[in-house]
């Protein structure tokens, strides 16, 4: 039986249990889904995750013991159990009616063995205003001072008939099969910041192509005024993000020092300066193509790289 594997890492965050009812009423198979939630947060302020236990396995992580996003993503990929695929969202999100279905249709539209979809969704206001949006591209915004790199919604792709061959991976909403997992473990020493190009480079290196969906299947909370974050809790978050940022200059500029990354380093199927090429980003001069700002891989080089 075809299963889905929900991967949801939350931070004191009150819509994480109507994240999860709003998975289930609008799946077409909801006996089909299975959740891993890694819920950080105080006892007794914090809304506990004891609804919907049936279906979810949840890790609860006092938050003063919290450690960042990567951290925290690495615990739930723990909590997988062989499910065919997994899905990764944050845990302020709405879907569409049959989301999974479509989901799962659209990955196997992608004309690669390995393939990902991921995009940011449309954005929702609680309890259930879902804005008008569409789907787009991932393209890329700037380097931050530190080396990360940001990303911005693209253009359009409601008028295309199946996903598109894309650049980037978004990390509140991806959908693979679950080896992805195997692969690309979860780096626990990623902070915040470089969380999704991390990812990308890790996923793209290891043989996974990356697409965007040209159907909207869920919605994301992205203005959250009053709810809190991590670095806000912990004064000390910053010792956490420099050694965070030290990972992802090792990751992205391999010559650059000699920190171990082990299982959470590149991968060996295609090397990070084809992935520059393909992209359009060069991590070392910290400069973006034109092709990187709009996401959009060039015919040449998709002919170069799409299936090695």
């Amino acid at each position: 039986m075809t299963t889905i594997f929900v991967q949801i890492a939350s931070y004191r965050d009150p819509e994480l249990m109507p994240t999860i009812a709003d998975a289930l009423q609008k799946a077409v198979y909801p006996q089909r889904l299975s959740f891993g939630v890694v819920w950080q947060g105080k006892v007794g302020s914090d809304r506990l995750p004891l609804e919907r236990m049936e279906c979810c396995r949840v890790l609860m992580v006092d938050s003063d013991r919290a450690r960042g996003v990567g951290w925290a993503r690495s615990k739930t990929q723990s909590l997988w159990e062989g499910e065919t695929y997994t899905l990764q969202i944050d845990s302020h999100m709405r879907f569409a009616a049959g989301w999974d279905e479509t989901l799962i249709t659209m990955l196997h539209q992608c004309p690669s063995i390995k393939p990902v979809l991921t995009a940011y969704p449309p954005a929702y206001t609680p309890p259930n205003i879902l804005h008008a949006g569409e789907p787009t591209r991932l393209a890329a915004s700037h380097f931050h001072e530190q080396g990360s790199l940001s990303l911005i919604s693209g253009t359009s792709l409601a008028h295309f008939n199946q996903p598109q061959l894309g650049l980037f991976i978004a990390a509140g909403f991806w959908f693979a099969r679950s080896q992805l997992i195997q692969d690309v473990p979860y780096d626990p020493h990623l902070y915040f910041y470089g969380e999704e190009i991390n990812l990308t480079v890790r996923a793209w290196t290891n043989g996974w192509d990356i697409y965007h969906p040209n159907q909207i299947v869920c919605f994301h909370e992205y203005n959250r005024p009053g709810k809190p974050r991590h670095w806000e809790d912990h004064p000390n978050w910053w010792q956490l993000d420099q050694i965070s940022h030290q990972r992802l200059n090792q990751l992205l500029n391999p010559e650059s020092g000699q920190i171990p990354l082990s299982h959470y380093g590149l991968g060996s199927h295609r090397s990070l300066s084809a992935y520059e090429a393909f992209s359009g980003v060069n991590f070392r001069t910290r400069t973006l193509s034109d092709a990187a700002r709009r996401g959009i891989p060039g015919a040449d080089r998709t002919k170069s790289f799409l299936l090695l």
